[in-house]
């Protein structure tokens, strides 16, 4: 995913006194064009949690999910607009709402971390929604899930992404080959479907109930001779 520098968009013309500097302009549309030492983590869509962090400014400070319209909204900041941005690109359009509303010193210390959300479903310990740092691979979606349980088929993994299911081998993957390093999208839905057939956990079913209904028996038998 190729993200390039945005152009930054010019402010309308206004008359300045002589000497005096510009007001900086109060829309969430300015786009920041130096993202120099930022990590690529690739541009943000809908559905990615942004975490934001304001010095001394809690209120503006919090987790935010990007809508369907690629938006955040912010009490007292308003709606920003964040699909296709990179996180400092996203600052900069924060840093210059709060420099308009007079939080000059505050704007300089702030931070937006983005995570992706992905839905576990199926044959894993501990099936949910998990927040993770975009990148996160399918094996260690998995591991956060708590892993997989015994009747887990690793092998016919399924990606649900926008309406579409994509079948990946993720048993090979535990044997090196690349499909577990599958970067993953906010919103996808992983399912770990059951093995087929007899299982080791309902083989562990199946001998606990065997081994209680001996034991039953073995007490009624026991019962009658007395």
């Amino acid at each position: 995913m190729m993200v390039g520098a945005l152009v930054m968009l010019q402010a309308p013309r206004a008359l300045h006194a002589q000497g005096a500097a510009p007001s900086p302009r109060c829309d969430a549309d300015v786009v920041a064009t130096d993202t120099t030492g930022a990590r690529n983590v690739g541009a943000l869509r809908s559905g990615d949690l942004l975490k934001i962090n304001v010095f001394r400014l809690k209120e503006f400070s919090g987790d935010y999910i990007i809508d369907s319209q690629g938006r955040i909204v912010i009490p007292g900041l308003g709606i920003v607009r964040t699909t296709g941005l990179q996180p400092p690109q996203v600052e900069a359009r924060l840093r210059g709402l709060l420099e308009c509303r007079g939080y000059s010193q505050d704007a300089s210390v702030l931070s937006v971390q983005p995570q992706v959300r992905i839905s576990v479903l199926g044959e894993v310990r501990n099936p949910g929604l998990f927040p993770v740092d975009p990148g996160v691979g399918l094996l260690q979606v998995i591991t956060l899930a708590g892993g997989e349980t015994g009747a887990a088929d690793l092998s016919h993994t399924r990606v649900v992404r926008e309406g579409r299911t994509y079948t990946v081998d993720l048993r090979g993957a535990l044997n090196g080959a690349p499909t577990g390093q599958i970067a993953l999208n906010s919103n996808d839905v992983v399912v770990v479907p059951k093995k087929k057939g007899f299982s080791r956990e309902d083989a562990s079913f199946t001998f606990g109930a065997l081994s209680t209904l001996f034991s039953i028996v073995s007490i009624i038998v026991t019962l009658r001779r007395n």
